[in-house]
């Protein structure tokens, strides 16, 4: 029994259609379509296939263990042909920056202190001449009168209003996954995808927009959310991150 069907019976068992199941994993139907197909091909590798196998199996009240081994027994043949293939890849050849010649270097500076140290040996003589003949010339002394000093207004000081922080208008969302991670999907506040896929165990993604965030994830209590340096533990599978830091549920 190939791992697709093996699927396919998972969510017959658990009473879903391909719609319901789509809706409960953030995974889209002609993907889960092509995985009971046992065409694995569109999930982006076998790192993002794993993980659409737990979130599937989690939803319909299965074990992963074994869909995960038969999984692995049926692409550990193309995985193990992939690497070598990269083993035997063609290395590129390195380019090393061209080191300076020091003895040029070296000999243009003391080149330039062997003149520079002429010129003053035949300058020397005049300038002593210079600076004495300023020394003989007497200046007159001027004197001028001390202007009186006018009084200074006296200025009451004025109290001043404290000023707000002003609001930011940027907002930096991080999604940090743990556990076994969870698929997400970020949309500003146009409804403009910025970002959607899964994100794996240990892994984060940051995102930076104008205004406020709209986020949907498939397992909330697998990740950590910081807003604008606000930390967060989420268990809404929909939320606003807005400007401030905070996170509120959607209207």
């Amino acid at each position: 029994m190939s791992i697709g069907s093996e699927l396919t019976a998972a969510r017959e068992r658990a009473d879903m259609t391909i719609e319901q199941l789509s809706a409960a994993t953030r995974i889209r139907t002609g993907l889960l379509a092509a995985m009971e197909a046992d065409d694995f091909s569109r999930c982006g590798g076998t790192f993002y296939a794993r993980g659409h196998i737990r979130a599937i199996a989690r939803v319909v009240k299965a074990d992963p263990a074994p869909l995960l081994a038969s999984f692995d027994a049926e692409h550990a043949v193309e995985e193990d042909k992939s690497r070598r293939e990269e083993r035997v890849a063609v290395k590129r050849p390195s380019l090393h920056p061209a080191r300076p010649r020091w003895a040029v270097v070296v000999g243009a500076i003391l080149v330039g202190l062997m003149g520079w140290g002429m010129v003053r040996l035949f300058t020397l003589p005049s300038d002593v001449e210079a600076n004495a003949s300023k020394t003989a010339t007497s200046t007159p002394a001027v004197t001028t009168a001390t202007p009186k000093a006018t009084p200074t207004p006296t200025v009451k000081p004025t109290k001043s209003k404290p000023t707000k922080p002003p609001v930011p208008t940027k907002t930096k969302l991080t999604l940090t996954a743990k556990g076994d991670g969870s698929y997400v999907t970020v949309r500003d506040k146009k409804g403009k995808r910025l970002f959607q896929g899964l994100l794996g165990p240990g892994t984060s993604q940051t995102v930076t927009t104008t205004g406020e965030f709209r986020v949907s994830v498939g397992d909330p209590g697998n990740l950590s959310v910081t807003v604008n340096g606000h930390t967060h533990s989420i268990k809404l599978y929909r939320f606003t991150a807005h400007p401030n830091g905070t996170i509120t549920k959607p209207e």
